[in-house]
């Protein structure tokens, strides 16, 4: 072998590892639970999965600490998806099904200018919350629509921040409804 070759085959291999090692470094796109925008950090009452690639839900805490939540039909951005004008929503059936756990049959709103379903049903949103909680895929099959299959992603300190809020709203709004004891 000469030494051109030997130095091309080197400046080759060196740029290489130089390629990897820069891509190695770079910040991977992490697909995490984060609070909406404006909401407290420390207990947020509304949260997103904010893939871009894939699915991504919504989960909200109302006042009593019942869960909401949307869904992306198609992968996309959900804060930029509630951005646009939806003036129109219809009912759909639904069957929603975590890992292989029975499937759970429900109504859901369709939100068609934006791709988006609602779950207005604590129970049926409960189980988008423990998709996540478990890891499970999040199965939903739509009237109309189609199948969705998704993995959201794992409890992170957000996700947590939520549950404790919900839970204590859930605790205060029952604590609330328990008759006192004379």
């Amino acid at each position: 072998m000469t030494k051109m070759k030997t130095n091309r085959q080197f400046a080759r291999i060196s740029a290489i590892a130089i390629t990897l090692a820069a891509t190695a470094a770079l910040p991977a796109f992490a697909y995490d639970w984060q609070a909406w925008e404006g909401q407290d950090k420390a207990s947020p009452r509304a949260i997103y999965s904010n893939a871009t690639d894939q699915q991504s839900a919504l989960l909200t805490c109302g006042p009593n600490g019942l869960l909401s939540a949307m869904i992306t039909v198609k992968p996309a951005s959900l804060p930029e998806q509630l951005a646009r004008n939806a003036p129109y929503s219809r009912a759909a059936k639904a069957s929603l099904m975590v890992g292989d756990a029975d499937a759970v049959e429900t109504t859901v709103r369709f939100i068609p200018a934006i791709d988006v379903i609602e779950a207005r049903s604590h129970s049926v949103a409960a189980k988008v919350f423990n998709a996540a909680v478990t890891g499970e895929p999040l199965k939903i099959s739509v009237s109309h629509i189609g199948d969705i299959t998704t993995v959201l992603p794992e409890p992170n300190d957000a996700f947590r921040a939520f549950a404790r809020t919900c839970e204590k709203s859930r605790q205060a709004s029952n604590a609330s409804q328990d008759p006192v004891d004379s």
